[in-house]
């Protein structure tokens, strides 16, 4: 919708949109099933992320659905897809080679491009709380293009019949909710742009089982304990009465490869939480930092990894990862600008590096070291990818007992080896055999011989 001015040379100049209202209202006046002068609208702008993209995002399929059914009352044939469907696509992709002569086939999960609407008018109804609202939008871009990008200035005006402004609110609600929920056996990946300021939804994976994640007793249950305790609505009333900011967070230290990363996934698809990634870069500052702990996406479990690295002993900046302070990261955790409603994990493999401020009850809630795994678990381990194989696991726990006890060993190790076991076709039993002349160290290539 961009505004044509003629110079005097006759050339074509184009100009900014000026006006008292975010949109043209001859346009309007066209478009509109109503009068103008009889509606409320609500604009939001390209810059105003992450709603801008929620919306966007919620009317695109509110309009296709809109479309999909009035193709269905006359000739044509609905789109049919819900939001599962274009989030997620289980596709069959058929192998063009051979192995051992047969040809394969293989499943693979990728994610649908996003059918957003075009630039223009569209309509369509959106019902909240048995109420229904006939809404329409405008898409539009006005002016030259800017920025390094190029990019233009982008704004999407929603309209509704009357003075109430509620639907329009209840819109945004709506579109905020189903862009932040997780899915059932979903865990959703955001990480933060520290250039531009905004969170975005980089991945869903399936939710990895809290089963499947081996580790001492010790460990594992008062961590799980202490979550529980901590989403339980009671213990949020308790924060709330007694004006305790309401958020909770973990300090898991360790060698690496002995589970941390995998920990926190699978707790993030246990207790239905997006998982948050901060990367710390040459634009973090105090600022941008601030921005991504107030900015969080609905139900948020946040992880800062490597935090040992983050300052020197003098509590400055390591210039070639940040130019965040000291104070302003721990302002963060629990000072005035700390989230709510948020759970933090932060990890770090040499915990006697850090400042003992970072460390103080209030802003480490509860802290966990990660072992290399003894031989209990790595026979609960290996009924994991074996199970019911008691009597083969106790043979492999035994058999690899040694080198766990000497540390040599680590569970992401264990992982490898398991994944070559899997390769090659091995049952329980030639599995657990198959530990005592498995070399870590070595080529796949020389590994795979020794049971060719």
């Amino acid at each position: 919708m961009d505004n044509m001015a003629t110079q005097s040379d006759g050339a074509a100049k184009m100009e900014p949109l000026r006006s008292s209202c975010p949109f043209l209202e001859e346009e309007a006046r066209r478009h509109l099933p109503y009068d103008v002068n009889d509606s409320v609208y609500l604009e939001v702008q390209s810059n105003e992320e992450p709603l801008f993209s929620y919306m966007l995002r919620f009317v695109s399929k509110s309009v296709q659905k809109a479309r999909s059914i009035r193709a269905d009352m006359g000739k044509g044939r609905g789109l049919g897809a819900d939001d599962d469907d274009i989030d997620d696509l289980l596709v069959m992709v058929k192998g063009k080679g051979k192995v051992g002569g047969a040809s394969r086939k293989r499943k693979r999960e990728v994610q649908m491009p996003s059918a957003n609407i075009g630039l223009g008018w569209h309509s369509f109804d959106f019902t909240w709380e048995e109420k229904t609202a006939h809404i329409t939008a405008v898409l539009q871009r006005i002016g030259h293009p800017t920025g390094d990008g190029p990019s233009f200035f982008t704004s999407m005006v929603l309209f509704a019949q009357g003075q109430d402004q509620m639907p329009l609110l209840k819109i945004c609600q709506k579109a905020a909710d189903n862009e932040t929920k997780q899915k059932a056996n979903r865990v959703s990946l955001w990480r933060f742009d520290t250039k531009y300021h905004f969170w975005s939804r980089i991945s869903r994976r399936m939710a990895r089982s809290l089963d499947s994640i081996v580790l001492e007793e010790s460990v594992k249950r008062p961590l799980l304990d202490d979550l529980e305790w901590f989403l339980k609505d009671e213990t949020r009333t308790f924060y709330a009465k007694h004006g305790i900011p309401y958020h909770r967070c973990y300090l898991l230290h360790g060698e690496p490869g002995t589970g941390k990363t995998s920990f926190m996934n699978s707790v993030a698809g246990h207790i239905q939480r997006n998982l948050c990634f901060i990367q710390m870069d040459k634009h973090m500052t105090d600022d941008t930092f601030r921005n991504a702990m107030t900015q969080l996406p609905a139900l948020s479990m946040v992880v800062l990894e490597d935090v040992d690295a983050l300052f020197t002993n003098h509590r400055e900046a390591d210039q070639n990862n940040s130019s965040l302070s000291f104070s302003g990261f721990l302002n963060c955790l629990d000072g005035l600008g700390a989230p709510d409603d948020v759970v933090i994990f932060m990890t770090t493999n040499h915990p006697d590096k850090l400042d003992p401020a970072v460390m103080r009850p209030g802003r480490i809630d509860l802290k966990a070291e990660f072992k290399k795994p003894n031989k209990d678990v790595a026979s609960k381990y290996f009924l994991t990818f074996y199970p019911g194989a008691d009597d083969a696991a106790v043979v492999f726990g035994t058999s690899v007992g040694g080198r766990i006890a000497e540390r040599k060993v680590s569970m992401a190790q264990l992982q490898h080896f398991f994944l070559a076991c899997h390769r090659q076709g091995f049952d329980a039993v030639k599995a657990s055999q198959y530990i005592s002349d498995f070399t870590f160290d070595e080529p796949r290539s020389t590994i795979f011989s020794s049971y060719g």
